[in-house]
């Protein structure tokens, strides 16, 4: 199973305020009544959890990667970084360690250039009441921004991949391109959307389960332009069409899904209300989409997939 996680995308109107809808966009039609070239449906499923407010990204993907409506706990909806409460949470039920106690080989793919190390122990740990112990080399800054992702990472101890990992196509950096990277004094190749389309699928061959976090998608949401973030989507479009023709959809399953909305209403830089999309291909797709009504019941449905014969 291949996780690609979009940050901030809801299911939108299908009218000229949706950046998915003005891209004409083929496998991402992130709109009322889309669906896939191939007829897969599009199912719109629920970021609220019955919570008053804005979903916020700290709780929505909490509850996306925990199975727990993190709102109802907690109050509230809550970004953008998990507070002790969710950490707590992240560190006994999170995806990846409830997956690999059924014996099943996942892998978080993103990589984090030239600060791999610093996300492992002893540089950081999370101790089992969701308070993070970091070392003196530790940067002030990375304190205050320890995402729901990298959160999963050091309470599994794993170390993340670095530069080395994206140059042998074992990993992808969350911007794909590498643009970001070089910008910055890297030397690293430029990908394009279906190269990286390509090397998701590659690396997928090696796990039985495996996420790829995308979040320049709320990124360009809060500050980009109505192009910027139309040519975003169309490079989007063109990597999941890439990655859909290698997979074959008897054997592969791929699952796309959001925690809140907010990319596909041009007319506010706010996250949304609406219901983010689900987007399930392949083997066990129709069971999978049958079982997932909110973003808290994509991990529950993930380790039932693995646990019975989809």
């Amino acid at each position: 199973m291949i996780f690609v996680f979009l940050d901030g995308v809801g299911i939108g109107k299908p009218d000229a305020q949706n950046p998915f809808y003005a891209a004409k966009t083929a496998f991402l039609p992130f709109y009322e009544g889309a669906s896939l070239p191939d007829g897969t449906p599009v199912k719109a499923i629920d970021a609220t959890l019955n919570t008053a407010g804005i979903p916020q990204s700290a709780s929505g993907q909490t509850s996306l990667f925990s199975g727990q409506n993190i709102p109802a706990l907690i109050g509230g909806h809550k970004g953008s970084y998990p507070n002790k409460i969710m950490r707590k949470i992240l560190k006994e039920h999170n995806l990846f360690k409830i997956l690999a106690g059924d014996g099943i080989k996942g892998r978080y793919i993103n990589a984090y250039p030239r600060h791999a190390e610093l996300f492992a122990a002893p540089n950081v740990e999370l101790d089992d009441e969701g308070v993070l112990h970091f070392s003196e080399k530790f940067p002030e800054l990375f304190k205050r921004r320890i995402s729901v992702t990298t959160c999963m990472l050091i309470a599994n101890r794993t170390i993340p991949f670095d530069i080395p990992d994206i140059e042998a196509g074992r990993s992808l950096f969350q911007e794909f391109s590498n643009k970001y990277l070089n910008d910055r004094g890297a030397q690293l190749p430029e990908f394009s959307p279906e190269k990286a389309g390509e090397i998701i699928y590659n690396v997928s061959r090696e796990y039985d389960f495996i996420l790829y976090e995308y979040f320049q998608t709320d990124v360009y949401a809060h500050r980009r332009t109505f192009a910027e973030t139309c040519e975003l989507i169309t490079n989007l479009d063109q990597l999941f069409g890439k990655l859909l023709s290698l997979l074959d959809k008897e054997q592969d399953t791929l699952l796309m899904t959001s925690d809140h909305g907010n990319l596909e209403d041009s007319s506010t830089r706010a996250h949304t209300r609406n219901p983010v999309p689900l987007l399930v291909w392949g083997k066990g797709a129709g069971l999978l989409r049958e079982r997932i009504n909110s973003i808290a019941d994509v991990s529950p449905a993930i380790v039932g997939f693995f646990s019975q014969d989809y």
